[in-house]
């Protein structure tokens, strides 16, 4: 094994640690607890109305009803938002005629030797269209959060973001997203859409985060995960490939993590450490693939500049 390759998989378990120790300073953190206090009293939908959910709303992040956005959140929704359609499960009663059976379990029969019946009233359970809405479609008091918004630049910051669309899955595009989405993969459209105006960290964070999301085939029908796993394995691999590139996120990424994660013991990152890790790898060496064809194609530009002003030096003379 080469040397570089040991630097490589040493800093990765450098990464590693840093991850995992900032994530649990979190979970003992008296900010996480007003968090979950909060985060406990959003509904937790089925895995069909999550798929309704994200098929009319990609960037939906926290959801519920109209009245349960005033009653236990103090926001509103706001004007001429259309509501994003669920299946809700309902009870209802109604009377049936039933056979009536003795004690014995044998049907009772009247004197023409007919069965008898009686009316009752039953339960039964159905569905109906219900409809939701995200925090990006209401107003009023801000949710509380574990993540804190990147600021400050990035160096060679358009070059960064434009390898990150040149190794992307999917297309890339900037666009402006209400509510507190930064961006978001869409595997029906098979693009990703990154929140414009954002700070260049947060950009190339958020950019990495759904690249990750794309390149792990979230939302594909291979795919077994539930949400807090999608996000947290997201999130880990774009903290790890910004450290790879020199990048600190961890204000934003040990948080993220830890609201996404079901336990203290952050099982989703565990679990799934060697597929985070392994994905990671994978998006650096194409960063720094694409980035070393851009410098091979500068100094072989430099040096044919050169060639052409020599040449020009010895015209002259």
């Amino acid at each position: 094994m080469s040397k570089e390759r040991v630097s490589r998989e040493e800093r990765m378990s450098q990464i590693q640690e840093k991850l995992e120790q900032g994530v649990r300073e979190i979970f003992e953190s008296g900010k996480y607890e007003e968090y979950i206090a909060t985060m406990s009293k959003f509904p937790h939908y089925s895995i069909n109305n999550c798929i309704l959910i994200v098929s009319q709303c990609p960037e939906a992040s926290h959801v519920c009803g109209f009245k349960k956005w005033q009653t236990d959140f103090n926001r509103v929704v706001n004007k001429h938002e259309h509501g994003i359609m669920i299946i809700a499960p309902i009870t209802y009663k109604a009377d049936v005629e039933e056979p009536v059976y003795d004690s014995a379990s044998h049907p009772v029969v009247d004197e023409n030797g007919k069965q008898v019946t009686e009316t009752v009233t039953r339960e039964f359970q159905g569905f109906r269209p219900a409809y939701v809405f995200d925090v990006s479609q209401t107003s009023g008091e801000p949710l509380p959060t574990l993540a804190n918004m990147l600021q400050g630049g990035v160096e060679d910051f358009e070059n960064m973001r434009d390898i990150l669309i040149a190794i992307s899955p999917v297309p890339v595009s900037f666009e402006a997203i209400s509510g507190g989405a930064n961006g978001y993969f869409s595997p029906t459209n098979q693009c990703i859409v990154i929140k414009e105006g954002m700070s260049e960290l947060q950009t190339i964070k958020t950019m990495i985060h759904e690249i990750a999301h794309a390149t792990l085939g979230h939302g594909s029908k291979e795919d077994k995960w539930d949400r807090e796993t999608k996000e947290v394995q997201a999130e880990s691999v774009a903290y790890w490939v910004a450290q790879m590139m020199g990048l600190d996120t961890s204000d934003y990424s040990f948080g993220y993590i830890t609201g996404w994660s079901k336990d203290r013991e952050v099982t989703e990152l565990k679990e799934n450490l060697d597929l985070i890790k392994t994905t990671a790898d994978k998006i650096t060496s194409d960063l720094e693939r694409e980035l070393s064809k851009k410098v091979d194609k500068t100094e072989s530009l430099e040096a044919f500049n050169e060639e052409v002003t020599q040449a020009k030096r010895k015209k002259v003379r």
